[in-house]
């Protein structure tokens, strides 16, 4: 069934609810009795407001597109950081957050293109396998890949491709990849500028994809034959993927827009196997009940990126399982109270944060739950951690 949040609701809490960055009072967005870390220091520069009961650190600057970002489990704790341009660093998560060069990849360049996804291993302190998505040169035509890395040293190594052959274009290539609770891994492919892709059997564009870590099908995947791979279809561009920690369901943001006899509002999607979210299809045809669901379609433009849900660990209470997610086009960070079995239902929407939005510097592309409970942040040259205070 389709689900959407009313336009009118949607307006009035995107009005009312924003977050604070004055130095006194409290919060309403916290429940009565939550401790209060009293005034606040001044925000960095690029910040003009967060929740009043956080604080945000930089933790490395002067980068350039870092696109995505994962976290080694303790006592490790290294930021592993793709930049667009075909680079992996690592970060400490410790001051004075030394920075290295991981691995460096040769990749097909462009504003939506180049080195676009990453995941660790679940199962990393023991395999140092590092997944990522990439667009690469190839002699039987560009192309994009799923490449493994061995972390050995402190540096990755024995890069070997995963998956092969994905579509690629010059825009529309989406390149999240996330690890589900069952081991196998899903990435989005986007419809790589080509709409009528996204419904065109045995085609990988305008889908999530599903694969056992070593880059087989599934038995369990919705379909087989020239489809064996896809977990679900009808996207345009999902730039963002999140598995919730505990019930493992998996959402996604999906960038939409115009294109001929297609237009679509942006979405918060929850990604059920075999669903079609109709992008791409003329208005109708995709039968009701294959119809996957939208958590949200936004009213307005906000060009969803990078989500996450969060545990609660060491937050407030009230923020556990709220949802995340990062809007490129209003320069904002969105919390999402979330609510049901499933914690795929909004009860409110606050704006968590906002930064600075003149020129592109600032603009958030991705957003992890940190081992500690803080939330990591990426903009297009900084990446920054946001921790509840206990004080200034």
């Amino acid at each position: 069934m389709l689900k959407c949040v009313p336009l009118l609701l949607l307006v009035l809490l995107l009005a009312g609810c924003g977050g604070s960055d004055s130095g006194g009072g409290g919060s309403s967005s916290a429940p009565p009795g939550t401790f209060d870390p009293g005034p606040r220091n001044p925000l960095p520069a690029p910040w003009t407001s967060l929740d009043y009961y956080f604080s945000v650190e930089l933790v490395q600057g002067g980068l350039t597109m870092p696109v995505k970002l994962d976290q080694a489990p303790s006592p490790d704790g290294r930021l592993f950081v793709n930049l667009l341009g075909g680079q992996i660093i690592t970060i400490d998560s410790s001051p004075p957050h030394a920075q290295t060069t991981w691995t460096t990849l040769s990749v097909v360049t462009g504003v939506e293109r180049g080195l676009l996804g990453i995941a660790l291993s679940p199962n990393f302190a023991t395999d140092g396998f590092v997944y990522v998505v990439a667009c690469v040169p190839h002699a039987g035509g560009d192309r994009q890949q799923v490449i493994r890395y061995e972390d050995v040293g402190g540096i990755g190594i024995n890069p070997t491709v995963i998956v092969d052959d994905l579509p690629m274009a010059a825009i529309h290539n989406a390149g999240a990849i996330k690890f589900m609770h069952d081991g196998t891994f899903v990435i989005s492919v986007g419809d790589v500028d080509a709409p009528d892709n996204a419904q065109t059997n045995g085609v990988a564009a305008g889908r999530i994809l599903r694969y056992t870590a070593t880059g087989t099908a599934p038995a369990n995947n919705p379909f087989t034959g020239s489809d064996e791979f896809e977990w679900c279809r009808g996207l345009r561009n999902t730039f963002g993927l999140c598995v919730h920690p505990t019930s493992g369901i998996l959402v996604g943001t999906d960038n939409e827009g115009s294109s001929g006899a297609h237009s679509m509002n942006d979405e918060l999607n929850y990604l059920v196997a075999g669903r079609n979210f109709e992008w791409g299809a003329a208005a109708g045809t995709v039968p009701g009940a294959q119809i996957g669901t939208r958590i949200l379609n936004w009213p307005a433009l906000v060009v969803p990126t990078g989500l996450t849900y969060h545990t609660g660990t060491d937050f407030p209470p009230g923020y556990a399982n709220n949802l995340f997610i990062c809007s490129y086009d209003s320069v904002r960070i969105l919390r999402f109270v979330m609510d049901g079995a499933l914690f795929v239902d909004i009860d409110s929407q606050h704006i968590f944060g906002a930064m600075n939005p003149s020129g592109n510097d600032n603009k958030p592309l991705d957003i992890i739950e940190g081992i500690d409970g803080s939330l990591y942040v990426s903009t297009f040259t900084a990446v920054w951690r946001i921790y509840r205070r206990t004080g200034p």
